[in-house]
């Protein structure tokens, strides 16, 4: 028998080039130039297949060869068993396509009531089909039969399992029923037929030329598999090249590892078992590379050591410290703060490895998150490097756009999604993208930025109508002239939105076919996509990722027309299922720009690092239920269930992950182990392989492994080498240059921070709403504002008129529908406002001492130097007396007494000081008696009169104090050349804090400049 190893700490790839031109006659030649074009060699991935061609390169001097046939032979993919090409292939019916598989499995699944299990909706349907389509694979895989369901419920189990279990036969049998009718084969029993197929033709027919099977069985191997590898070990030119253990262990051992599913040798124990042979049938593999990097026998002995099963452990106790020493050379821990950190400083370790020329790094991880960080931390470093496992086609920027579409439709609207709709690059609706992004904006300022409009696109309308059809306040002739031309460009806009989308604009409860769903899903997307240009189909697979998702679109066609009809509400996440897979035929992950990525960094998988070599390497993420992964027996049988019926057990992965930690430790000279201490928030646990070492290390009094100094570094990373603080800002512009208008709501913000009232009054700046804000107690008050006002207009400021009642109802519905709420929040304030219309209106006519009720009351006041004080008063009323009540009314908590009279709250002193002056337009001057807040806030208490009794003044005081301190304060901040700098005194607590940012308070935190 034909079997060979190559030491697990050496190159594998290279000496296996090296040992195939041996046999063949050479690398310089000598012999039959085709030879080993004639040669066919199996390895376990196609990532293997393509660096065994470099390596060939490299043993062959750089000389041009004829290369052998290299074939991958995973026995886990449809186009592994398809790569054989066999002409018996073409005698069985041809296999399922995966989409069309799952949807009929789908739509059995949603048979399944959800009493006893079933889905809640079709993209749980679509994700628990693919549960089941993976357990059918296993089960053709490793020649189970369904036969044996019944019988595995056959004890006191709970009883969802025999509903489950009687589902899943019965759904079997079906499905085999209709491939028979439909003329086609099951994925996992193609791929069986074909490699018996092969096997069979070699066994009839032995090959005259090398077949060699090389690196398979590692993590374990199919019974199919492990039959074609048993003929090529007996063929005469076969040879089956495997891994060594790292160091030597006896038959015994090797008997314990067939059971011990953790242990990286459990799958070469596992396949020597299969082909009826023993450790000691392995020889060595003729022809090393000379050239390979010098070996670290000592390393792979350590892990194999540290990593023995239990009933080899006894040899812990053997203390040779000197013997263990050795194997530290090299390999080093990093133990990271958080998955940021870890990512930080991985990327540092590889860009240092970029130092030595010709030098090749990668990290290995099965962390995905991890490797994404990874790269785009490199290319701060000016490396860019692409995950291996790709780019899925969801996150594609043509698949992200499909998916934004349906969520945009799906959420009626909603400013956050419509926006990451409106404003993808591929989104243009037919306009230049310049035109269609000006209007996009537009439509962001004006209708978006707040409160959410109303659900779809007449709610959109109707939020746009009103926000453009009243002048803004103070709105110059060049403002108006904008808000007219932003109104037709948004019209236009929704226009062009709802044509484009047609019947996709509306996702409703209504049902409707999924094939139907697609196409109209895939039209809006064209026609979106569409740009002055150029047709949506020729911008949306454009890109490197657009054949592929082309492809993969085009399959789903006739695997939606095998689903039944379905709530058109539920399509967006069936579709978000649907991008993940499975892929059509042919179709894989995006790897990233061809060329772009650095040739001498890689970020792998633990499947694409299998037999790869490296000068420094990194395995990340190196923690319990990541690297080694949870074990999980999924959804159909339980972990006792799948070992009776022949399955795997779900341990078994961990023997094949830590397969891969083996050889991936022992891939470099240099090897870098790192963890997180932290992941999303959650302390983490060291992987149980860093825990061993360390253990064993610790009884060979060796102590821990050498610490990485990369944490260290990205702690640095950011640090400045020498502080340089920069200067307070303090603008001071010229007194001729400040404005000459200070409104009364600005005083207090002027006293307590006057850079904050230079950046909105001075710069004109003004903080942009929330995207999708809630509606506030601001936006309460508008409302309840509008109301109060517009139902004095109705009645004509006389609370006892006929239909002083009705007004109100009018005014309270002209005031929801002015500020277009939502839907639901109508619903919740409607009743609230009743409740504040029926105490305003008792309240009035309990006033029976007022003349005359004036509202929404602008007026102005000149002080010297020029300077105008100016507001608005919610209220002013000429009580029969001639003397003036002040009223405004608030929806939160109405300020004390002590604010008002002391300036923190100069509102209403400030008022009643305009109006003894005649400040107000259309009333006369006189002296004011009464300062009153009312709370309206509609609760329990709907409303309340605060009235403002000053203690140990008069309001006449009060009111010109305070207009005296505001002439104190012109004089300092409008007509000086006094600084603006952000709160000057820390006992004063400015509203807001908007500019915050601006002004870096937190740097100045601790520093005071006086009294303002």
């Amino acid at each position: 028998m034909n079997l060979f190893e190559i030491p697990a700490h050496r190159p594998f790839l290279d000496d296996l080039a090296h040992g195939v031109l041996a046999m063949v006659g050479g690398a310089a030649g000598g012999g039959d130039p085709a030879a080993l074009a004639r040669t066919t060699i199996l390895l376990p991935t196609r990532r293997a297949a393509r660096a065994l061609r470099e390596a060939f390169l490299k043993a062959s001097g750089a000389q041009a060869l004829l290369l052998p046939r290299l074939r991958a032979l995973a026995g886990l993919s449809t186009e592994d068993a398809e790569e054989l090409s066999l002409p018996v292939l073409l005698d069985q019916p041809p296999a399922v396509d995966p989409a069309r598989r799952l949807a009929v499995l789908t739509d059995m699944v949603m048979r399944l009531p959800p009493t006893f299990g079933g889905p809640g909706s079709p993209d749980q349907a679509w994700r628990l089909a693919q549960e089941l389509a993976t357990l059918m694979d296993e089960m053709a895989l490793e020649g189970c039969s369904p036969d044996k369901l019944p019988d595995l419920v056959a004890g006191d189990l709970a009883q969802h399992w025999e509903i489950t279990h009687r589902f899943l036969t019965a759904a079997i049998q079906q499905w085999n029923g209709w491939l028979e009718e439909q003329g086609l084969m099951d994925i996992g029993p193609r791929r069986v037929a074909a490699l018996r197929a092969q096997a069979e033709a070699w066994k009839a027919r032995p090959p005259a030329d090398p077949v060699i099977a090389a690196g398979i069985g590692m993590g374990g191997t199919i019974p199919a598999a492990v039959d074609l590898l048993r003929i090529i070990a007996r063929l005469p030119n076969g040879a089956v090249v495997l891994h060594g253990a790292g160091e030597e262990m006896d038959a015994a051992l090797w008997e314990h590892l067939r059971d011990a599913h953790s242990h990286p040798l459990n799958g070469v124990a596992r396949l020597l078992r299969g082909l009826d042979a023993t450790a000691g049938d392995l020889r060595p593999w003729p022809g090393l590379a000379p050239d390979a990097p010098a070996p670290n026998a000592a390393r792979a002995a350590l892990l194999a050591r540290a990593l023995r099963p239990e009933q080899g452990i006894a040899c812990w106790q053997d203390l040779d410290s000197e013997r263990w020493r050795p194997a530290l050379d090299g390999l080093d821990l990093l133990t990271a703060p958080d998955e940021a950190g870890e990512a930080t400083a991985i990327a540092l370790l590889l860009r240092e490895a970029l130092e030595t020329p010709g030098a090749r790094a990668a990290l290995v991880t099965p962390d995905r998150d991890l490797a994404r960080r990874v790269s785009v931390e490199l290319a701060r470093h000016g490396v860019l490097a692409d995950d291996s496992a790709g780019q899925p086609l969801g996150h594609t920027p043509a698949g992200a756009f499909l998916r934004l579409i349906a969520r945009m439709v799906d959420e009626g609207f909603a400013p956050v999604p419509l926006l990451a709709c409106l404003k993808h690059p591929l989104c243009a609706a037919g306009w230049s993208r310049m035109d269609w992004m000006n209007a996009v904006r537009a439509l962001e300022r004006r209708v978006l930025r707040g409160p959410r409009p109303g659900p779809g696109l007449d709610g959109l309308r109707a939020a746009m109508e009103a926000a453009l059809a009243e002048p803004e306040r103070d709105e110059s002739e060049r403002g108006r002239e904008r808000r007219l031309e932003d109104r037709d460009r948004l019209r236009r806009l929704l226009d062009r939105l709802e044509a484009a989308l047609g019947r996709f604009r509306e996702l409703d409860a209504r049902v409707r076919p999924p094939a139907d769903l697609l196409a109209d899903h895939l039209s809006a997307a064209e026609a979106l996509a569409s740009d002055d240009d150029r047709p949506g189909g020729m911008r949306l697979y454009a890109g490197e990722e657009g054949e592929p998702l082309a492809v993969h679109l085009a399959s789903l066609e006739p695997a939606m027309r095998a689903l039944p009809p379905l709530e058109a509400r539920a399509w967006p996440p069936l579709f978000d299922a649907l991008l993940e897979g499975p892929l059509a035929p042919g179709v894989r992950n995006m790897r990233g720009r061809k060329g772009a990525s650095h040739p001498r960094v890689q970020i792998l998988g633990l499947l694409e690092a299998r037999l790869q070599s490296f000068d420094r390497v990194v395995l990340g993420a190196l923690e319990e239920s990541v690297w080694p992964i949870a074990t999980d027996p999924g959804a159909w049988m339980s972990r006792p269930m799948r070992i009776a019926f022949g399955l795997p057990a779900p341990e078994a992965r961990i023997g094949r992950v830590c397969a891969d930690f083996v050889l991936s430790a022992l891939a470099a000279p240099r090897a870098t182990l790192s963890r997180a201490r932290k992941r999303a928030g959650s302390p983490t646990v060291a992987a149980r392989w860093i825990t061993r070492i360390e253990t064993f290390l610790k009884g060979q009094a060796l102590g821990p492994m050498e610490a990485s100094p990369a944490s260290g570094w990205a702690g640095l990373l950011d640090v400045p080498d020498q502080a340089r603080p920069c200067t307070r800002p303090s603008p001071a512009p010229p007194a001729h240059l400040r404005p000459r208008r200070l409104s009364i709501t600005d005083v207090w913000l002027l006293k307590a921070d006057p850079y904050a009232w230079y950046a909105r009054r001075v710069l004109g700046l003004r903080p942009l709403d929330d995207l999708d804000a809630q509606a506030d107690a601001a936006e309460y008050g508008n409302i309840v504002h509008a109301m109060v006002a517009e139902w004095l207009r109705l009645c004509d400021g006389d609370p006892w008129c006929e239909r002083a009642v009705a007004h109100f109802g009018d005014a309270l519905e002209t005031s929801l529908a002015a500020h277009a709420p939502r839907p639901g929040l109508m619903a919740y304030w409607r009743p609230r406002l009743s409740r504040i219309a029926e105490f305003v209106l008792a309240t009035e006519r309990a006033r029976s001492h007022v003349a005359r009720r004036h509202t929404e009351v602008v007026g102005e006041l000149l002080l010297e130097g020029g300077v105008t004080l100016y507001g608005r008063a919610d209220r002013v009323d000429l009580l029969a007396d001639g003397s003036l009540a002040i009223l405004d009314f608030k929806t939160g908590e109405p300020p004390t007494g002590a604010k008002m009279t002391d300036g923190r709250e100069p509102q209403l002193p400030l008022e009643a000081a305009m109006a003894a002056r005649g400040a107000f337009a259309g009333i006369p001057a006189a002296a004011v008696s009464e300062l009153a807040h009312w709370k309206v806030s509609g609760g329990w208490e709907a409303g309340e009169v605060h009235l403002f009794k000053p203690r140990g003044t008069t309001l006449e005081e009060v009111t010109e104090n305070t207009l005296i301190g505001v002439e104190a304060l012109v004089r300092d901040f409008l007509l000086s050349d006094r600084p603006f700098i952000a709160r000057p005194h820390p006992d004063r607590s400015p509203k807001g804090g908007e500019f915050d940012h601006l002004s870096r308070i937190r740097e100045w935190g601790g520093a005071t400049g006086g009294d303002a």
